[in-house]
Order: C-alpha cells, then sequence, then structure tokens
C-alpha cells in the first residue's frame, strides 16, 4: 500500500510540474509484447516518470548505482523499478564498483535481471546516451541498450518477440513549473534480422544494432548544431505552422523537424537565401518583443464575446480570499525551492526539474506543517488541524486561480490590441504570414513536404489518465 501510494503521489506532481502531456505516434507503440524504449536523456529523473505517465504502465529502466547508496534511496529507486548500472567513471566511489572486474560482474547481474524481466513481458526504458544532459545533439550512444536487446532474443532463441521503440522527448522549458511535454513515439522495429550476425560476432550485432537505434533517434529527436539554433527553431515553427491557429506542441515539433532538416540543406546549397530568411525571423522576434507579444496567433483570433467574461470575472472576485490564503500558505516555500536549487546545484541543469520537484514538495510540507502547529497554538488546534487538512486544496486552488487570472490578463490583453491599436495587429499578422510564406517556400523548393490540415496531433494527457 505504501509502494503505491508513494507512486501515485509522485505521477501526481510530476503531472502537476508539467501542465501538459502530449504523445505523438501512440500508434507505433507495440501491444502486449516484450518492449524495450529508447530514449534520448534531457531531464535526468524525470524523463522515465513521463515515459510511465505516458503508457500508463510500469517500466523498468537502469539508473546510475550511485543513488543507491542508503536503505531509503534505494527503496525508493526500486519502487519505480530502477535497476543500479555501475560505470566507470564511479569506480571506487561510494556506490561504485571496486574495480574494473567488479564493474563486469556487477552489469551482468544487472542485465541478467534485465533479460528475466523482458521475459516475462515487461517494458524497458534504456537511454543508450548513457547519461542525461542538455547538449543540442544527441551523444555518441553506447551499446548497453542493444546488447540486452540481442541477448535477451538469444536466451530464448530468437523467440522471444522483443521490440525495440525509439522515443524523443521535448520539453517545452524543462526547468520550468506548468510547462509542457511532448513524446514522440517512432517506429518499432524486432530483432529477427539480427540473429545470424549475433551467432558471427555479438560485438558487431551491438554496433550495427546500435546504429538502427541511433537512426531511430534521430527520426524523434530535435537535434541542431548549437543551442541557440534549437531554441530559434522551434519559435520559428510555432509562428510558421500551416494552417493552424493554436498549433500544439506535436504539430509545432513535426513542422520544427521539417524545419531543421531544410535549414541543413539550404546553408549547404543556398546560404544568401537562408540569411534573408532569418533575418526576417530575426526582426519579427524582435518587433514581438517589443510590443509584448508572446503568440502572434492570438492576434489573429476571432474578438471575444462579452458573454465569455460574465462568469470569469465574479468567479475569480469571490475565490480572491482562498486563492490569497493559498498564496501566503504556499509561495514562500516555492520560490525557496527554487533558490536552494540553484546553490546545491549551479551547473547541472539536467536535474533541474527533478530537484526542483521533490525538493519544493518537502518544503512545501514542512510549511504546511509550521503554519499549522502555529494556528493551532495562537487559535486552537482543531484550527491547526482543518488548516493542515485544507493545505493541499488550498495550493492546488491558488494554482488554478493565477492560470485563471493570467489566462484572462491574456485574453484582455490582445483583446485591447484588436481594438485600440488595429494598425499595428494588422501590420504583425501582415508580417507573420509574410515570414510564413518565406519559410513555406523554403521548405517546399528544397523537397520536403508541407504540413497540411489534417496532419497528426499530439494526445493531451489529463486527470483522468493518471
Amino acid at each position: 500500500m505504501l509502494k503505491r501510494l508513494t507512486k501515485l503521489l509522485a505521477f501526481r506532481l510530476v503531472r502537476l510540474f508539467y501542465s501538459k502531456i502530449e504523445v505523438r505516434g501512440r500508434e507505433n507503440l507495440p501491444g502486449d509484447v516484450p518492449t524495450i524504449f529508447v530514449l534520448n536523456h534531457p531531464n535526468g529523473a524525470l524523463d522515465p516518470a513521463l515515459l510511465m505517465i505516458a503508457l500508463r504502465k510500469p517500466v523498468a529502466f537502469l539508473s546510475k548505482s550511485t543513488l543507491f547508496v542508503n536503505p531509503v534511496n534505494r527503496w525508493v529507486w526500486e519502487i519505480f523499478g530502477a535497476l543500479p548500472v555501475f560505470r566507470k567513471r564511479d569506480i571506487g566511489h561510494r556506490g561504485g564498483a571496486k574495480d574494473a572486474d567488479d564493474m563486469a560482474a556487477r552489469n551482468e547481474e544487472t542485465f541478467a535481471r534485465c533479460r528475466a524481466l523482458l521475459r516475462k513481458g515487461w517494458v524497458m526504458a534504456l537511454f543508450p546516451e548513457g547519461t542525461s544532459h542538455s547538449e543540442p545533439e544527441l551523444l555518441p550512444l553506447r551499446t548497453g541498450a542493444a546488447r540486452i536487446a540481442l541477448s535477451a532474443e538469444a536466451e530464448t532463441n530468437w523467440t522471444m518477440d522483443l521490440h525495440v521503440v525509439p522515443v524523443g522527448l521535448w520539453y517545452e522549458k524543462k526547468t520550468r513549473f506548468r510547462s509542457k511535454v511532448l513524446l514522440v513515439v517512432g517506429e518499432p522495429f524486432s530483432l529477427d534480422d539480427y540473429a545470424d550476425d549475433y551467432a558471427a560476432d555479438t560485438r558487431e550485432a551491438a554496433r550495427t544494432v546500435t546504429q538502427r537505434i541511433e537512426e531511430g533517434l534521430d527520426t524523434v529527436v530535435l537535434q541542431a548544431e548549437n543551442a541557440e539554433l534549437l531554441m530559434g527553431i522551434p519559435a520559428l515553427a510555432a509562428w510558421t505552422v500551416p494552417e493552424a491557429s493554436t498549433p500544439d506542441l506535436a504539430r509545432t515539433h513535426e513542422w520544427a523537424a521539417t524545419l531543421l532538416a531544410t535549414y541543413k540543406k539550404i546553408r549547404r546549397t543556398d546560404p544568401a537565401r537562408l540569411e534573408r530568411v532569418a533575418e526576417q525571423a530575426r526582426r519579427y522576434a524582435a518587433l514581438l518583443q517589443a510590443v509584448g507579444v508572446a503568440d502572434p496567433w492570438r492576434l489573429e483570433e476571432p474578438s471575444i464575446r462579452r458573454s465569455r467574461l460574465v462568469w470569469r470575472v465574479p468567479v475569480l472576485v469571490l475565490t480572491a480570499p482562498l486563492a490569497l490564503l493559498g498564496f501566503l500558505m504556499n509561495y514562500g516555500p516555492y520560490r525557496l525551492a527554487g533558490v536552494l536549487e540553484r546553490a546545491v546545484n549551479p551547473d547541472d541543469r539536467t536535474m533541474t526539474g527533478t530537484i526542483k520537484l521533490l525538493g519544493g514538495s518537502v518544503l512545501v510540507l514542512l510549511a504546511w506543517i509550521i503554519e499549522a502547529v502555529v494556528v493551532g497554538i495562537v487559535f486552537g488546534w482543531l484550527w491547526g488541524v482543518l488548516l493542515f487538512a485544507l493545505a493541499p486544496l488550498l495550493g492546488y486552488g491558488v494554482l488554478r486561480w493565477s492560470e485563471s487570472w493570467q489566462a484572462l490578463r491574456e485574453l484582455l490583453s490582445y483583446e485591447w490590441l484588436r481594438e485600440r491599436r488595429g494598425g499595428l495587429v494588422a501590420m504583425l499578422a501582415a508580417r507573420r504570414r509574410a515570414l510564413a510564406q518565406a519559410v513555406t517556400e523554403a521548405v517546399a523548393d528544397f523537397g520536403f513536404q508541407i504540413l497540411g490540415p489534417k496532419s497528426e496531433k499530439g494526445e493531451p494527457f489529463g486527470r483522468e489518465n493518471l
């Protein structure tokens, strides 16, 4: 019961941290067969958690052995299906192997457990880059995932029907509270064609399958030569998605992948044209920033009906006192979590989301306890107990209230722009359409497909999916 409650609470917190989790390519998910998902690894422990939320099933995965150094950590990681893998860099350190031979022996024990789980029909998530990182391109892949997959099939004389599925994780802002996440599921492949290769040369077979995994990840992971380009292309994609008024993450990701492929081709063959489009995009970005517009599509929406405001404003006003109480109870520990994260983790951005999530949860809980004790001392223990019981509801309430308030502010600000600065709105819309036309023409001229109105959209996950 405690294990189930711990997992439920952890997944709820992840779902709270990320406001929307979209899945594109769900039709590529295999049925009830042994499966290894191979993923990029941009966000530490949150990566396998998000896969479990998307699949709605337990997933076993490998995690560095140094995270299993004490009984509490070991208990927590094992709840979520983590198995220890021993790294060369950790030899001689606490939680690491004693030497190279010990590392090899311990990893073989872990790989044997992986094969046993796969024989039972389990699902595994493996990160062939070997470490979490924030680089704009995939790191060189290691062969561990391929070796586990091939050895598992070989143990069953190639009758397991194991499927390997590439999955790309794309975070809108991976360290930002209430941002969005997209999982892109690529085409699965089986290992039937590699039986003879494995019998002839196990290492060469592992390298061949690793190359196949890399090719699969290339189709689902956005990559660029530098971080600036990797940040800029999705923004450009969001402004120029063909025939879309409210592009979601899946559609934006699909179009961004097309733009990246176009960029690589046009840079080699027509750099002057590339610079013209890039300069047009830079000027448009500067213009949006100057007038304070985050989403130019909102300017092109029809004017809002007054009836939409009739219920929003009174509800916000009536619930404001409760929202204020929730704010006073939660804002301090929420901000403190960010300050402490930067102090204890100044360099590794891949762990920022995990530390904020866990640290913020602990600090908020401690704050609730302290606040309930203070209220109990001043007003009586019944009031303290009541406050502590209502604290989660008040915390969630202020979160939804603030999001509703922000949505209302944006709605009114865009409406004000349309009503009072119609010329500016028309100019911004025209500039966006001109930029979209220039981008679309470049994509078509270099042989890439233009997204149509029926392009597949991601499947949003609501609270009912957890």
